[in-house]
């Protein structure tokens, strides 16, 4: 599904060149639950945007479904991304003048400033499931979150997994990587696998 080789991503402030990422190789299948687990400024959020097709890296080649995404346009990458993935963001990206809900019908037309935060970060993960992606990337989906709540929102995620979806989870919490098929670690902007978990939480 997911195929990164040689991947570098680099920014510079000033005179100054900082390594963002530099993966040599990275690959996610269909149907997986991938944790990318690390501390703030490992390079996971990079990492996120380039797989979902928002960023894009100074060298290297990322394949998604057989498609060399540096060769499409921005168009065919948006249309790809459009197509093909959904965005679970930490801060739920929402808009003030809209509402909506999932497994919360009884806050069915209350505005996001009225919802508590675990029920907007559901109404964020119905919103990236609206296309019925076959990919869902979650930056820190539950960052914000309390532990039970925390829990409803990886309960959905798993949920959709069962269902065939693709699922990245970006986080910094170990708890939650624990709970998904396979774990990788970032660390100054580099990949390190870490064994498969035996007995999801």
């Amino acid at each position: 599904m997911i195929h990164l080789t040689d991947i570098k991503k680099t920014y510079q402030t000033g005179d100054a060149v900082f390594t963002a990422l530099d993966v040599p190789s990275f690959h996610c299948q269909q149907g997986e639950l991938l944790a990318i687990i690390g501390e703030s400024g490992s390079g996971k959020t990079t990492l996120l945007r380039i797989l979902g097709l928002l960023d894009h890296c100074d060298s290297g080649s990322y394949r998604i479904k057989d498609q060399a995404a540096e060769m499409l346009t921005h168009k065919q990458q948006a249309q790809l991304r459009n197509q093909m993935i959904g965005f679970v963001l930490q801060h739920f990206g929402q808009l003030d003048t809209l509402c909506a809900a999932m497994e919360i019908d009884d806050q069915l037309k209350k505005y996001p400033n009225r919802l508590s935060r675990g029920q907007q970060q559901r109404v964020a993960i119905a919103r990236a499931l609206i296309n019925d992606p076959a990919i869902l990337l979650a930056d820190e989906p539950t960052g914000n979150l309390d532990s039970r709540n925390s829990q409803l929102v990886l309960d959905i995620l798993r949920r959709e997994h069962q269902k065939g979806k693709t699922v990245i989870i970006v986080t910094h919490e170990q708890a939650i990587a624990d709970a998904c098929d396979r774990q990788i670690v970032m660390k100054d902007g580099k990949l390190e696998e870490r064994s498969v978990c035996v007995d999801p939480v």
